[in-house]
This record gives structure tokens, sequence and C-alpha cells, in this order.
């Protein structure tokens, strides 16, 4: 296993979405996850970025859980790719690694929801998209 592997691997990125988001194909990822060949530095810079990224999303999603103190927490997914950029995600895989961090650090029940259809990710996903 590769520094690579681990860092695909904790931001939740599939090899087809680590070649999206690194801009290159995806036989250049696997032989970066397996060794073949030298990831470049750039690379796995960018994969620390996303998860720095991941991991402030949800701290501050905890945070609004902490003040809110809320029964269950409803959180509204991208139904594709498309709609995970459209949030500031690169794919749905990495919004699913920053919620499942929520998941993992909270003992209350999560409702996912598909984005849009509740009032509240309807008014978050509006207000990303205003930034």
């Amino acid at each position: 296993m590769t520094a690579f592997a681990l860092l695909e691997s904790l931001a939740g990125l599939s090899h087809r979405e680590a070649a999206e988001f690194h801009r290159v194909r995806v036989d250049t990822v696997k032989s970066w996850a397996v060794g073949r060949n030298n990831c470049p530095r750039g690379a796995l810079d960018e994969l620390r970025a996303l998860i720095k990224m991941q991991e402030r999303a949800a701290r501050e999603t905890l945070a609004i859980i902490k003040r809110g103190r809320p029964d269950e927490i409803e959180l509204g997914y991208p139904s594709d790719d498309h709609e995970a950029r459209s949030l500031g995600w690169p794919c749905v895989g990495a919004w699913a690694a920053m919620a499942a961090r929520v998941a993992a650090a909270t003992d209350r029940p999560i409702i996912l929801v598909p984005r849009g259809s509740t009032l509240a990710s309807a008014a978050a996903a509006d207000a990303r998209e205003r930034r």
C-alpha cells in the first residue's frame, strides 16, 4: 500500500473519482495506488487539502448539531457527481467521506435525504450556491 492509496481511501475516492479529481487517467491512479509509479507530490497535496476540507465541514456540521441538539440529523446528499460539484465537492465519494465523519462522531440517528427534498437541505444548498 502507498501513501497515495491511504489518502485516496481516507478521502473516500474511487480510482475513477481520483482520476477525475487529479485530471489523469484511471490507469495512472492505479499505478500510484500500487506503487508502480511514483505519485507526484502535488497530487498528494491535493488529497490532503480535500481531507482537510472534509474534516472542516464535518466539524462545522457537528457544531451545528451540538447547538441545536436534534433528536435526529438530516443530511441532504448529492445524487451524482455533478450535483456534488455544485455543493463544492469533487464527487459524491468525497461528500460521503465527510458525512461518514459526521456519522462516526455522533450517536444521534442520521437520515440521508436527496438534496433539496426538505426545506433545510434546500436552504443549505441555496446558501452554498450564493457564495
